[in-house]
């Protein structure tokens, strides 16, 4: 394979439509520290809201760290397309941001996974939900203002017992490389 061309990481196109859970990672381009400017994660959750509705998506839970975020998207029609959600999140949220200076936010793509009908989206809540715990940001997980979820009070979840992780961090870890919580890769 060049080294121009792009690794191809996507299941075929209909895993990514219809009633099905995932766990979301996007990246800032280059990993730059935008979501700590003032508003700026106020205005993407804004967008991300109407475009989970405009897309027949909810989210169980949303974590913006400095340079990226975590999403748990659950589709709620038939014709919930990942793919599509995504892309207009970015799209909108990379025009919205304009307003604040900031250019080409985004890193080109995004992680996903599929949750499987053996993982638990508590768990995967409870990952994303403990993440600035993980990277010393926060002293417990209701103390990160940019952690929530838009169809339950999260701020009553409890955490269950078993744990959820992503499969790129197993790896990690089978692997011996070790991981560094706060950056995904």
């Amino acid at each position: 394979m060049s080294e121009l061309q792009r690794k191809q990481i996507r299941l075929p196109q209909p895993y990514y439509v219809g009633f099905r859970a995932y766990f979301v990672t996007m990246c800032t381009k280059g990993r730059k520290r935008l979501f700590t400017i003032p508003g700026v994660v106020e205005n993407l959750l804004a967008i991300l809201g109407e475009q989970s509705g405009r897309f027949a998506f909810e989210v169980h839970a949303y974590c913006f760290m400095p340079d990226y975020c975590y999403l748990l998207l659950a589709g709620r029609t038939a014709q919930a397309n990942l793919s599509e959600m995504i892309r207009g999140f970015k799209g909108c949220s990379a025009k919205s941001l304009r307003q604040f200076g900031i250019f080409d936010a985004w890193q080109k793509g995004f992680y996903e996974h599929i949750l499987r009908s053996g993982e638990d989206c508590a768990s995967a809540m409870a990952y994303i939900f403990e993440n600035p715990l993980r990277a010393g940001l926060a002293k417990d997980i209701y103390a990160w203002p940019y952690s929530g979820s838009f169809v339950l009070e999260w701020r009553e979840f409890q955490p269950p017992v078993a744990k959820f992780v992503p499969p790129y961090k197993a790896a990690e870890r089978r692997d011996g490389r070790g991981s560094r919580e706060e950056q995904p890769r």
